[in-house]
C-alpha cells in the first residue's frame, strides 16, 4: 500500500512543526502540505488530494464545519480528523454531524495520533478515549442533549457571534451576508431556541457552550 498522505491544518506554526516532525518519523506517512487557515485547508486539499486532513477547530477563514462539508462533497476520498484543544460537547457534535472521521485532543500521545491516521486511512473511525466515553453517555442518555435545538452549522456560528455581543452589521460583514439575511437567520434561530430576544439567546448560548468562539 502507498504511503499515507497527510495535510496539516493549524494556524500555529509551532504546532504544525511538532506534528510534522512526529509523523515524518513513520516510514508509511508523508506530510504533503501545511495549511494555516480554512481557505488554505480547502485549496490545498483540492490541489494535493491527501488521504488525511488533520484539522484544527478554530482557524481564520471558513469554519471547521464548512471545511469538512466542502471536503466531503468535493473530495470524499480525503478523510478529516480533528486535532484540537477544544473538548466542548457542542463543538464535538457539530463536526460529527459535518462528517469527521476522527476527533483527537492535542494532549494525546504522539503514537495515538499515528494510530488514528492509520486507522482512518483504512476506513475506521478514531476518537480520543474521553470523547468515546461521551458517545456512550449520549447514546444511553446519561447526559442531557446539548444541542437540543438542532441548529445548523451556520446557526451555531451566528449564535456564537451574537453571544460575543456583535451587532447584525458586524455579523453580516464577517459572514459575507446581507444584513437583512442575518436578521432572517436570527429570527429563525430565536424560533428554534424558543427565545424572544437577543438577550435571551445569549443566555441560552452561555448555558449550552456557544460563548467562546465560532467553529
Amino acid at each position: 500500500m502507498a504511503n499515507i498522505r497527510v495535510l496539516l491544518a493549524d494556524d500555529h506554526p509551532i504546532v504544525r512543526s511538532g506534528i510534522k516532525s512526529a509523523l515524518e518519523v513513520e516510514s508509511d506517512i508523508d506530510v504533503v502540505g501545511e495549511a494555516s487557515d480554512g481557505n488554505e485547508a480547502q485549496s490545498f486539499t483540492a490541489e494535493l488530494k491527501p488521504d488525511i486532513l488533520l484539522l484544527d477547530l478554530n482557524m481564520p477563514g471558513p469554519s471547521a464545519t464548512d471545511t469538512i462539508t466542502y471536503i466531503r462533497q468535493n473530495f470524499p476520498q480525503t478523510k478529516v480528523i480533528m486535532l484540537t484543544a477544544h473538548d466542548e460537547d457542542a463543538y464535538i457534535r457539530a463536526v460529527m454531524r459535518a462528517g469527521v472521521s476522527g476527533y483527537l485532543l492535542k494532549d494525546e500521545a504522539v503514537d495515538t495520533v499515528v494510530k488514528a491516521v492509520r486507522a482512518v486511512r483504512k476506513g475506521a473511525a478514531w476518537y480520543s478515549q474521553e470523547i468515546a466515553e461521551r458517545f456512550v453517555q449520549w447514546q444511553f442518555g446519561t447526559e442531557p442533549e446539548i444541542d437540543d435545538a438542532n441548529l445548523t452549522p451556520r446557526e451555531r456560528e451566528l449564535l456564537s457571534l451574537i453571544a460575543k455581543g456583535w451587532d447584525n452589521g458586524r455579523i453580516a460583514e464577517a459572514l459575507n451576508l446581507a444584513e437583512q439575511t442575518v436578521r432572517n437567520y436570527a429570527s429563525t434561530l430565536y424560533e428554534k431556541l424558543q427565545v424572544h430576544s437577543r438577550a435571551e439567546a445569549v443566555v441560552w448560548a452561555r448555558e449550552h457552550g456557544f460563548v467562546e468562539e465560532s467553529l
